[in-house]
């Protein structure tokens, strides 16, 4: 390993990488509903935001001269990239798009979920053991960003609030209503909690108290 790659650096680079692989499995769920479309539409976001990085080690892709800039980076592209296709799904299929990508962030939440819990690292019994896991696998900014606050934090639930959606401005660059894309990662997190522990559930509220920006989750017995 690099002298100046390290644990932290490589963690975030695989929730980039996994991010990338279900922008991946949205796309195969694609051309298998419209065929040609599909790889039309694609071409046409890949010459906005490029083509997703290669399944490579960190090192042989990452800039060392710039190591923070280029992790950020790579998060804004992929999220802005995915984001887009989704969009073109939608204004192209209307809701069958829309509902194809619910699908592919379903079935790729829990892909990971049952990843996550095969490893036996983490205590899937507990909803501590499950939040632990969410933060390894699920892409939400940098790590310095520290923009969810826990609750509470027991075994049989775990409650956080984010005070700011950091995928949010990539959904604006590209075009797609914040709403759908929220839609989305709702069922990639409630696929992942489930194929984890399927006696725990994921919910996620709003407080519209505070005019919807702060988005209450929770992670709890069924």
């Amino acid at each position: 390993m690099s002298a100046f790659l390290g644990h932290i650096h490589y963690w975030l680079y695989h929730k980039i990488r996994r991010v990338i692989e279900r922008e991946h499995l949205l796309y195969d769920k694609a051309e298998a509903m419209c065929g040609s479309t599909a790889e039309e539409l694609r071409s046409q976001v890949w010459q906005s935001y490029g083509q997703p990085l290669v399944d490579v080690d960190l090192i042989d892709v990452i800039d060392q001269s710039n190591i923070h800039g280029w992790l950020q980076r790579q998060i804004n592209i992929a999220e802005s990239r995915e984001a887009a296709f989704i969009k073109e799904l939608g204004d192209t299929c209307s809701s069958a798009g829309i509902e194809l990508a619910e699908a592919a962030f379903a079935e790729h939440g829990e892909l990971c979920g049952k990843q996550a819990g095969g490893q036996g690292k983490y205590s899937t019994d507990s909803a501590k053991g499950i939040y632990q896991a969410l933060q390894d696998y699920y892409l939400n900014g940098m790590p310095c960003d520290q923009v969810d606050t826990v609750i509470v934090n027991t075994e049989d639930e775990v409650v956080w609030e984010g005070g700011e959606c950091l995928q949010a401005v990539n959904w604006k660059r590209a075009g797609v209503k914040a709403a759908i894309m929220k839609g989305c990662y709702r069922k990639w997190l409630s696929g992942f909690v489930t194929a984890l522990n399927s006696g725990f559930i994921y919910t996620q509220t709003a407080d519209t108290m505070k005019g919807d920006r702060l988005d209450r989750h929770k992670i709890a017995k069924a």
